[in-house]
């Protein structure tokens, strides 16, 4: 009769550390799926612990390594925003200038959404392609001196570096487009009409008056 009281004691006991396992696992579960389903960005912990490494007053070689592993890759995963992808177009020679060019454009736009930005980071890029895809046409027409140069293999070599700057100066053109419609403010029309038609080039009105169904058309100016 005792062993059976006890087995009753036992029995919440053990009920209850079924649950609270069961509640750890679905826990476990949530946090699995919210770092799987989040975007991909530069991990808090990475930030937390470059700033720790930053602070520190005397570093070991491995933790100075380490400190420098996670500039680098808060840096790449924020690239949207500082521009790295773009500075680093070419070689590192030319880092100022594409830095700079793309600085330039960002404040003369205002871009400030990842889509504006990457927009930007589209005509840096296109720019750059389509200037050295032009030197390069350049000197292979023409020599320093002023003369010029054909056979079989240049004439090929120049007809495909012609195709490459076509695409990029579209390329180009088309960015740049996109980028000053986004910018454009926004068109604000107060009609006082039963119904309006705005089109790009016209103005469509439809007036009732009198029972008389009148057409207005206003010609841009």
């Amino acid at each position: 009769m005792a062993d059976k009281k006890e087995e009753k004691t036992k029995k919440p006991e053990t009920s209850t550390k079924a649950m609270i396992k069961k509640d750890d696992k679905k826990d476990k579960i949530e946090k699995i799926l919210q770092v799987f389903t989040e975007s991909m960005g530069a991990s808090r912990d990475g930030v937390e612990e470059y700033i720790d490494l930053t602070e520190k007053k005397k570093l070991t070689q491995k933790e100075e390594k380490r400190r420098d592993e996670l500039q680098l890759e808060i840096a790449k995963a924020n690239g949207l925003q500082n521009g790295i992808w773009a500075a680093n177009l070419s070689y590192g020679k030319y880092f100022k200038f594409l830095a700079t060019t793309r600085s330039n454009l960002v404040k003369e736009y205002d871009c400030k959404t990842p889509l504006e930005l990457m927009l930007v980071d589209r005509i840096v890029a296109n720019y750059w392609r389509s200037m050295k895809l032009d030197m390069i046409l350049n000197r292979l027409i023409e020599t320093e001196e002023g003369g010029y140069s054909f056979n079989d293999s240049k004439m090929n070599v120049i007809r495909e570096l012609g195709k490459g700057l076509e695409s990029a100066s579209r390329q180009l053109n088309t960015s740049i487009l996109f980028l000053k419609e986004l910018k454009q403010p926004k068109l604000n029309v107060k009609v006082n009409t039963e119904n309006a038609f705005i089109g790009q080039n016209q103005q469509f009105n439809v007036n009732k008056q009198n029972e008389q169904q009148q057409d207005e058309i206003i010609e841009p100016k």
